[in-house]
Formats: structure tokens, sequence, C-alpha cells
């Protein structure tokens, strides 16, 4: 149902999922700051029961709901939810835009049974600095704000790095080329201050 979605975009909404799905745990998911709810439709394969939630409603949630996945409007400060209601909860790039992303991730930790999953692009990717940070406002967080942020939710956790972006030129050729140089990018380990996707995980139980 990701119709007129170009196969670039899906690529790399597909490979941030493969770097995160090995932590993927039990049947129900809460995605925090889901947006569109097209991230949310493409991870329906993993969890029996998918709950998207956004401070603002996308004109795609009617289209996407049905068999299994749900959403809601909701602040991500004051999720709507009682403790421990989804195995796992995720947020792609939602902490940078709350007003208090400590906040914002204790209900993620609040409400989750099992894992905590929190996907963050690095400040300093060139890329994203130039044309996200400087050009459009988005007030990434730096990799040691983005550890002082995980350490506040007062549970062990774990911190990763990978490397993902649109491909700028919608050919499938040219995506598989891109994508396996995104594979050789996360080898390089004088890239990794750099790199473009700081993910970090709690695990509850």
């Amino acid at each position: 149902m990701t119709v007129n979605i170009p196969e670039n975009v899906t690529q790399y909404r597909e490979r941030v999922i493969s770097k995160t799905v090995k932590y993927f745990t039990g049947t129900s998911l809460l995605d925090s700051g889901c947006g569109d709810g097209e991230d949310v439709y493409l991870k329906k394969k993993y969890f029996k029961k998918i709950t998207g939630v956004d401070i603002a409603e996308s004109p795609r949630w009617e289209e996407l709901s049905g068999r299994g996945i749900t959403f809601k409007k909701s602040d991500a400060e004051k999720l709507p939810f009682k403790n421990s209601s989804f195995d796992t909860v995720l947020e792609k790039d939602m902490l940078h835009h709350a007003s208090n992303p400590v906040r914002a991730l204790q209900e993620m930790i609040r409400v989750a049974k099992k894992r905590v999953i929190v996907i963050e692009a690095n400040r300093y990717n060139p890329l994203f600095y130039i044309n996200l940070t400087l050009m459009n406002n988005h007030q990434h967080f730096t990799q040691k704000r983005f550890l002082r942020i995980m350490g506040s939710g007062g549970l062990p956790f774990t911190v990763e790095h990978f490397s993902a972006r649109v491909c700028w030129i919608n050919n499938p050729a040219i995506i598989r080329a891109f994508d396996a140089a995104e594979d050789m990018l996360e080898k390089i380990k004088i890239y990794s201050p750099i790199i473009e996707y700081n993910l970090g995980i709690i695990s509850k139980k």
C-alpha cells in the first residue's frame, strides 16, 4: 500500500529497518512519532499489532489502518497508554523534534515491556548537517548528546551506528550500488564520528 513512493525512498526506509530488525521483540510495537505511517506499514510483517502515534495526524493513516495497524494522535511526551503496553517501542528522528527529548524517552521506556529502540540522525554527518540542520533547522543530536539522552533513561543501554540515506538517483542499479557503498562506509572506523545514524537499544527484560 506504499503507493507513489519512489523506490529510492522505500529502499532507504527498508535499510533503516534492516539495521534494527534484530532488536525487534514480541508481537506488539509502538512507533512514537510515526509521521505519515509508511514506516509502520513496512514493519507490519514483523509484528501482529502495531500502533503509530504522532503529534499531527496524516491523511495516510486512514489508508494504512487495519490488519493490526492503528494510529493515534498523541504527544510523545505524554503517551496515552498504560505501563508496559507494548513489547517493543521505537522512534526514528522524533526525539530531536520533542521539546523535552528526555521526557519523550522516559515515556517510551514506561510503555515498553521488553525493548526500546532509538534511531537518531547524527548532527555532524556532513550532508545531514548542510541539508537538514543548516537549511531546514533540524536540531539533530551530536553523538555525545545522544549518549546523555540514552543515559537519562536510568537503564543499561547499548549504542551502535549505521549508514543510511536516500539515494539521489531513482534507478535500481544505482540504488543497489549506493546500498553497497553504505555497507562499506560502516566498516571504516574513521567515518564513525560522522556516520549518518546513532542507534540506541534499551532492553528491560
